[in-house]
């Protein structure tokens, strides 16, 4: 990871004992207009809401100055009023222009994966007047182990939302437009929509329903748990598998393109939710701690019984620890120390544990921790949660990303990842949220 040091230039500071305006253009509602402006190519009905997964690629970042004693810091190394959390909210942002939805889509008795990506041209692809003169543009993609190669997409311009947009569906049948309705069959007349399985993976009920269960069932038969970073790798919508893009704009000619200065675009949707239908095992233990029947769990984050390990050989070195962190210089670590004599950190310690309710209407608004990371438990409610890249990794292009949070879901915000959380409901959301210095 790397500080973005031009932005700190961006920073927004503010007086003593003077509050901003977070009424009038928070930056979360400039979000919240952005998804809500995301329409799919179907009709609404073929789509199951709660699973709908947003990524947008992020440009640039403005700050607002931290409070307290830190309040001239702009620069985030030099903030170290622990108790303020290194807290900055966001003042602004600029995106890419690039979104990408997934989820499960229903077409007849079909629920499988299915994948949007949107895109306005930027340089070089425009002309001098802004413009890029073309119905459609092409696009290079790769999603996960599967390519175009160099068979591009055909990207068509859609006027309703002024976007080059095109979804993508793991159908594997051969009349998709048979499923769908009037929207869906006028989308697929398009090119706007379009079946490929071969881009695209995964249905439901390797995760959710009787086939789930008949697989749960067998392993305990055998005296063993589900596994479910070995189950269905190449899936779409992996519960738990963070799913990485790659992706490079071009014209009809593959003449020029928006690639990134020579590199593919990489997008990763990787927010770090578990809960009950996301988590690396399942199984039973019969007599718990030498008491009576039997107890299922579920891991959902755990240094132990071989998860780490399996979580490094499956995802790679830049996922490891996901409990812990590397350190940086200019962070202080669980023992309160900087510069830190340890180069990682495999736990996470928890300072603080606090109850929330979340009035109706209520927003935790966007903002980042410099060292500090939390852990978010939805208890009651329905919630959006958004978490971004405040400093560029090396792995992968800066992007916010959204969603939804159900009663038992739990999210993990590491150290310097943007974050908020949205109140769906016109009822009190209750969370559960503890954090520390690591």
């Amino acid at each position: 990871m790397s500080i973005v040091d031009e932005e700190i230039a961006n920073v927004r500071t503010f007086p003593p004992n003077v509050r901003p305006n977070y009424d009038q253009n928070n930056p979360i509602w400039k979000l919240v207009k952005i998804l809500e402006a995301v329409n799919p190519q179907a009709d609404r009905e073929h789509y199951l809401p709660e699973t709908l997964q947003h990524l947008f690629g992020l440009e640039s970042l403005a700050l607002l100055g931290p409070s307290g004693d830190d309040r001239d810091h702009k620069d985030p190394r030099l903030q170290d009023v622990k108790e303020d959390f290194q807290k900055q909210n966001l003042y602004d942002f600029v995106l890419t222009g690039t979104e990408i939805t997934r989820g499960f889509a229903q077409a007849g008795n079909w629920i499988g994966s299915f994948l949007r990506i949107a895109y306005v041209p930027r340089a070089p692809l425009v002309g001098p007047d802004g413009v890029f003169p073309g119905d459609s543009v092409r696009l290079y993609l790769r999603v996960g182990e599967s390519e175009t190669g160099s068979d591009y997409l055909i990207v068509p311009y859609n006027i309703e939302s002024a976007r080059y947009e095109i979804e993508l569906w793991g159908y594997a049948g051969g009349d998709l437009a048979a499923q769908l309705g009037p929207r869906g069959k006028d989308a697929i007349a398009r090119g706007s929509l379009v079946a490929r399985p071969d881009l695209v993976h995964g249905e439901l009920n390797e995760f959710v329903g009787p086939l789930f269960d008949q697989a749960r069932a067998t392993a305990q038969a055998a005296g063993q748990g589900v596994d479910m970073m070995a189950r269905s790798p190449n899936h779409t919508m992996h519960p738990v598998r963070p799913l990485r893009l790659e992706l490079a704009w071009t014209d009809a000619a593959a003449a020029k393109w928006d690639n990134a200065k020579g590199r593919n675009y990489v997008y990763e949707f990787s927010m770090a939710i578990r809960g009950w239908g996301s988590y690396f095992a399942i199984g039973e233990s019969q007599n718990p701690h030498g008491g009576v029947g039997g107890l299922e769990y579920r891991n959902l984050y755990s240094n132990y019984f071989g998860h780490e390990s399996q979580r490094r050989g499956e995802l790679g070195a830049s996922w490891t620890p996901e409990l812990g962190r590397v350190m940086r210089d200019w962070q202080f670590d669980a023992d309160h120390q900087k510069p830190s004599k340890k180069g990682r950190e495999d736990f996470f310690a928890v300072d603080y544990m606090d109850l929330h309710i979340l009035k109706r209407a209520a927003i935790i608004g966007m903002h980042r921790h410099r060292d500090n990371q939390e852990v978010f438990l939805l208890m009651e409610g329905r919630g959006l949660m958004v978490m971004g890249d405040w400093e560029q990794f090396p792995s992968r292009d800066r992007a916010v990303e959204l969603r939804i949070m159900r009663p038992g879901d739990l999210s993990l915000v590491k150290p310097g990842q943007f974050h908020a959380l949205v109140n769906l409901l016109d009822e009190n959301l209750l969370l559960f949220m503890f954090g520390g210095y690591d």
